[in-house]
């Protein structure tokens, strides 16, 4: 017995076979299309080729993500996939409220309009659909785990759907929905894994590097960066204005981090780790090149908030060390709590760097390690001798007249 089969519906054989071999397409190959976009879209081309007489199919489903509520995708044939993300808060708008999506929601079944004839419409989305040609819309929910959803079909036969037409549909929707969550609830945990501890972490994690010790030796040029006087600010402003604050710095350097090909690796209260590296063994002068490109991004960017601030803020003061070396990168912590991090001693000897910032007040400071991969003119401070390093330091900046324009 082939155990990946769905179990065919009841009801006409024919009928029951067309519903079966599109679900088990569903089971057996559209689980495994790289993406949510090819699964819709697969699925709603295979309802085309099984007679079911679709114009367009939209798609409703709700996301846990920090950045949007949800995502909508809507199919017609022969046209390109629509995909829209949804903002949070868009369940406030009169938008969602006077829709069929949020309609479906309320009554937790299925809904149908006829949209023949002149008889009035109670949506705007149905109005409109009329004027497109559309007779007859169907929508549907379908819940994921603590999370309501929606699909809706629509169609231009003359007469709508028939009978058989929505009790295929009806008896689709399990597989889809099975389907369709497993998919979601995938992608809800890349997204996640991205956004709390970053690119490269969660692409580990995924692929099985989970267990404590699982760790690896890297050599890049390291990045910290951190917000001056914070804890003044912290102790002066109220609760709400200090995380608006937080928020508008990390805006402000995190991009660049990225966009250079960085990996933030802890975002520390107001201090930001991260790494440079390119390809599997890191090219030091890539990555130390790609480290100043983002660092003196961040400072520009800083520098352009602090003199378009208008609303009362205080101005960002930060500094940011730069070196290069050797760290440890993995799963470090207890058996229950671990955290995908990087240490070493070249991590100690960046947060040493980067104290000398405020003590010099310097906005960049770099060692001679990172500042030797540099095909570039940079100036020298002096050698220091840091607190758990045996061998002065020599440090290094920028040319005076190029940090003077940060």
């Amino acid at each position: 017995m082939d155990t990946l089969a769905p179990s065919p519906p009841p009801g006409h054989a024919h009928e029951r076979e067309r519903v079966w071999t599109l679900a088990d397409w569903l089971i057996r190959d559209g689980r495994f299309l790289p993406s949510n976009n090819e699964l819709f879209t697969g699925f709603c081309e295979r309802m085309a080729a099984a007679g079911i007489p679709i114009g367009r199919v939209s798609l409703h489903l709700r996301a846990l993500h920090p950045q949007y509520r949800g995502v909508s995708r809507i199919w017609r044939p022969g046209e390109p996939l629509s995909e829209r993300f949804l903002d949070h808060g868009i369940e406030k708008t009169a938008m969602y409220i006077e829709s069929p999506v949020h309609a479906v929601a309320e009554a937790g079944k299925r809904l149908e309009w006829r949209l023949d004839g002149n008889r009035p419409l109670p949506y705007e989305t149905l109005e409109e659909l009329r004027e497109e040609g559309y007779v007859h819309y169907v929508i549907s929910p379908f819940a994921f785990e603590g999370l309501v959803n929606a699909i809706s079909w629509a169609t231009k036969q003359p007469g709508g759907f028939t009978p058989d037409d929505l009790q295929f549909l009806k008896d689709l929707l399990p597989y889809l929905n099975v389907v369709a969550e497993t998919k979601a609830l995938h992608r809800f945990i890349g997204h996640m894994l991205t956004t709390y501890i970053g690119n490269e972490p969660g692409r580990l994690i995924l692929e099985g590097q989970v267990r404590r010790g699982d760790v690896m030796t890297i050599t890049a040029a390291l990045m910290l960066i951190d917000l001056r006087d914070f804890t003044l600010l912290s102790d002066t402003m109220n609760p709400r204005a200090v995380v608006r604050l937080l928020n508008d710095y990390f805006d402000d350097v995190i991009p660049p981090i990225r966009e250079h090909g960085g990996e933030v690796m802890e975002i520390m209260g107001d201090g930001v780790l991260a790494i440079f590296r390119r390809g599997p063994a890191a090219n030091a002068a890539e990555a130390s090149k790609a480290a100043l490109a983002a660092a003196t991004r961040g400072l520009a960017a800083v520098a352009n908030r602090n003199r378009r601030n208008g609303n009362g803020d205080p101005d960002l003061r930060i500094g940011i060390a730069l070196h290069y070396g050797t760290v440890s990168y993995g799963n470090i912590g207890t058996d229950d709590r671990l955290d995908f991090t990087v240490i070493g001693p070249d991590v100690n000897l960046t947060s040493r760097i980067e104290r000398l910032c405020r003590e010099l007040d310097r906005v960049l400071i770099m060692s001679e390690a990172f500042a030797k991969n540099l095909d570039r003119r940079v100036w020298e401070i002096g050698a220091f001798e840091l607190r758990g390093f045996h061998k002065m330091q020599r440090l290094f900046e920028l040319p005076p007249d190029e940090m003077n324009e940060r």
